[in-house]
């Protein structure tokens, strides 16, 4: 794991290098400085009001009883794109923009998405189907449950409520 965000993190900081060099040729070290400056300032001032506007968007979806995923998503992403926005750079700069933009943001949340149910539904189904490893717990239920029940007793049922002045 570490070896591929090791090598990742070394190919951004040569490329980086590589771009300050071409674009201080091309429009001057002043300019390059400037513009460095600039969009990590952007980048802070955008990372605050669109993370602002994220948590009215998360407490909206709060009241109206629905869980807030799409928004701790959203933000997730804006923070990140604030991060790469402030550091020094024109790659992790044009990243930190892309991150900025709504529909690239919901670009990314989709993709991490398709990359990551597979995963997380077949460890449900293998959950479902008892293929997982028994808890610490398993031996002190099994006497109780029966055998090879893991976990609290589970009663299902319907319930109504009636009124008392019936």
């Amino acid at each position: 794991m570490l070896g591929p965000v090791f090598t990742m993190l070394l190919l951004t900081l040569v490329l980086e290098i590589y771009l300050f060099i071409e674009v201080g040729g091309a429009i001057g070290a002043g300019w390059t400085l400037l513009f460095v400056f600039a969009t990590a300032f952007w980048g802070m001032s955008r990372m605050r009001s669109q993370g602002m506007s994220v948590l009215a968007e998360a407490q909206a979806a709060q009241k109206q009883g629905r869980p807030p995923l799409a928004a701790v998503g959203h933000g997730v992403l804006i923070i990140l794109g604030g991060l790469l926005l402030v550091l020094p750079g024109f790659f992790t700069d044009s990243l930190g923009l892309l991150l900025m933009l709504r529909w690239t943001r919901l670009l990314v949340l989709e993709s991490v998405l398709a990359m990551l149910m597979p995963h997380l539904m077949r460890g449900f189904q293998a959950r479902q189907a008892g293929q997982m490893k028994p808890g610490p717990h398993a031996a002190a239920n099994s006497e109780v449950d029966g055998p090879g029940v893991d976990g609290p007793d589970i009663i299902e049922g319907d319930f109504r409520v009636e009124d008392e002045d019936r």
